[in-house]
């Protein structure tokens, strides 16, 4: 199963009848008031910003963090190295097909969810940190591919658990402490935490004038427990819905300056904290205008996601393991 996508048959049905309700450049409401929380991990306190995104995960299940500890340049590194790889001849890229099973490699617009049965129109290289899944995957060039991505999936793994330590008292407050963070680890035999390069190619004129119900992403929600994208200033396109328990209408997430992170909760999340957290349907749309088309969208990715064999225990409803809860 695709890390980004999972809906329900009813989730999806109802974000089809939404999407094809009219064109997507249309479909972010223009008078909505609600905003995505940027909270600032540095000037507040632990418990100020606990209670920050305590508010954020369970009204629209996204925010911003800034002053996270990961340096701007770092992230602009991480950049180049996606637009180097992403740069290269599709030949080059093929050499490392995506392995479902594995959850790891290259893929070419190959993904349609169900909300749109149309193709993303985007490219992704995805690395998933688990023993033996980059076995034969890893890209040759940028010859600095491996210990960059690596290195940076450490770090992002690092962040992601201290955000779910934040949160969990509140919203997970059955398990042991410390119980959240522990299920997710990287380069066991079970994990299935992942790091995602994502290249969204410029859209030539006539995609553009019939691109009615085509996306740079389809509606999904993600399966894990927490996202963190790394998005650029410029590049905008990601939207979630306003209000995840009622109407249709959608909001920008933007980008934002200084090394912005944006955060969102998965499914995994929700069930773990027996619904008290949001996991909110989002998309990336396609450009508005002839200009934008003629621009690439680029963005990472890291999906924190809890150990295959990590058990997953609410109050209300039976425990599954991690693995099983994905293959459902």
């Amino acid at each position: 199963m695709e890390n980004l996508t999972k809906l329900t048959k009813e989730d999806a049905s109802a974000a089809s009848a939404r999407e094809s309700s009219s064109a997507n450049v249309a479909a972010v409401s223009s008078d909505c008031n609600v905003i995505i929380p940027i909270i600032d991990m540095s000037t507040s306190t632990k418990e100020d910003v606990s209670e920050q995104m305590w508010n954020a995960a369970r009204t629209v299940g996204f925010f911003t963090i800034i002053n996270h500890g990961i340096e701007v340049n770092d992230i602009d590194s991480i950049f180049e190295l996606s637009k180097e790889f992403f740069d290269q001849s599709p030949e080059n890229k093929k050499q490392y097909p995506f392995d479902v099973d594995r959850n790891s490699g290259y893929e070419y617009m190959t993904q349609a969810p169900a909300s749109t049965n149309t193709m993303d129109q985007k490219e992704s290289m995805q690395i998933t940190a688990r023993e033996g899944c980059m076995d034969g995957l890893w890209p040759e060039s940028p010859e600095n591919f491996r210990q960059s991505t690596e290195r940076m999936m450490s770090r992002l793994h690092e962040l992601a658990c201290t955000i779910l330590s934040l949160l969990e008292p509140r919203a997970c407050p059955h398990p042991k402490p410390g119980t959240l963070a522990k299920s997710h680890r990287l380069w066991k035999e079970d994990g299935q935490c992942t790091l995602r390069l994502m290249h969204y190619p410029p859209i030539d004129e006539k995609t553009f004038s019939n691109s009615t119900n085509l996306w740079r992403a389809g509606a999904h929600t993600d399966w894990g427990c927490i996202t963190l994208l790394f998005q650029r200033i410029g590049q905008d396109g990601l939207e979630c819905r306003a209000n995840p328990q009622g109407d249709a209408q959608w909001i920008e997430v933007p980008p934002v300056d200084n090394g912005g992170i944006t955060v969102n909760i998965g499914d995994m999340l929700k069930l773990w904290s027996d619904d008290a957290l949001i996991s909110n349907m989002h998309r990336v749309r396609m450009p508005r205008t002839l200009d934008e088309c003629g621009r690439s969208r680029y963005s990472v990715a890291f999906f924190l996601q809890a150990d295959g064999k990590a058990v997953i225990e609410s109050r209300t409803k039976d425990s599954i393991t991690a693995g099983g809860e994905i293959a459902r």
